[in-house]
């Protein structure tokens, strides 16, 4: 069955607005035509490699909705019918809510909201179908937890939940579950949890699952942890180090290299942050399907401006 996966691409008037991580923190110029380039790329070669790519489009009317391209936030598919919205915990962000529980109502799912702040899958890490790691302390609170947990998946039965320190503002800066023909690795930083007794908790729970590979701080700034596993191909930003790329290598992990010049960059989002995975979905409707989309937002990429 095809993993599918929700993204919604840069709109024309992609800009960094609030700098609430430490790559936006400057509010860099971006080029909104790259921007789009960088995100066909990375849709691209999910499709490449078995997976499927439902659409959101940009918001049409009203201000630029520029956070929403990072759809890890969008909140969690609780069962093939049920889906649980994020409550950001950044202001320039929460227009995105209503607009994308407009959009995703198109599913016919049940809309299920928060009362704490909590970012989605960026603070949630799969290690089993039935095992999810939880992280909070930087964006993601506390009370989420208690929320997230009573949510009733019926596929998941083990929680462990690690608190985390900046620059490290969500869990998929900092840890990631890699396929290789051999098992699960868990890429992992430990300097980037609030406590060592943190660390130590969240690599107890990940080592029934997984194969714990620690990395170094580079690397994590590098958002090597925010690549993502398809089979046993590792779509990942550009630059990680040589050190790293071997150890993958000799476990027979195929490392795939995109330039996030400026969704990662200058965004501060690489490849997890830019997909939220719709477990338990097999099909899309037409209407939401990338490759029937592909040649019109390609079409669209092409008249953005340069400049932002």
């Amino acid at each position: 069955m095809a993993r599918v996966f929700l993204m919604s691409p840069p709109p024309a008037g992609w800009r960094i607005v609030g700098g609430a991580n430490y790559k936006s923190e400057a509010r860099p110029r971006v080029n909104p035509r790259r921007a789009m380039e960088e995100w066909l790329a990375l849709a691209d070669a999910i499709v490449a490699r078995g997976g499927e790519v439902a659409v959101v489009p940009p918001a049409a009317e009203g201000p630029a909705l520029t956070g929403l391209i990072y759809t890890a936030n969008a909140g969690w598919l609780v069962a093939p019918n049920r889906f649980r919205v994020t409550r950001l915990s950044v202001a320039h962000r929460a227009a995105e809510r209503p607009y994308l529980v407009a959009q995703l109502r198109h599913f016919g799912w049940q809309i299920e909201e928060r009362a704490s702040v909590w970012e989605g899958q960026a603070d949630m890490c799969s290690l089993a179908a039935d095992a999810v790691l939880l992280t909070w302390g930087v964006r993601s609170t506390a009370e989420s937890l208690i929320e997230v947990q009573a949510a009733r998946s019926p596929t998941v039965k083990a929680w462990h939940a690690a608190r985390l320190q900046n620059p490290y503002f969500h869990g998929d800066t900092c840890m990631d579950v890699v396929q290789t023909p051999a098992g699960k690795l868990w890429l992992a930083f430990p300097g980037a949890f609030a406590t060592p007794e943190d660390y130590r908790g969240a690599r107890g729970f990940a080592e029934q699952y997984a194969e714990v590979l620690e990395i170094s701080e580079a690397d994590a700034l590098g958002y090597a942890c925010n690549a993502l596993s398809l089979g046993t191909a590792l779509l990942a930003p550009r630059g990680l180090s040589a050190a790293l790329l071997g150890q993958l290598a000799a476990r027979g992990v195929e490392v795939v290299p995109l330039d996030f010049a400026e969704l990662f960059g200058k965004g501060g989002g690489g490849p997890r942050c830019l997909v939220n995975e719709l477990r338990g979905l097999s099909a899309l409707g037409d209407p939401w399907s990338y490759r029937l989309r592909r040649e019109a937002l390609a079409a669209a990429g092409s008249a953005y401006p340069t400049d932002a």
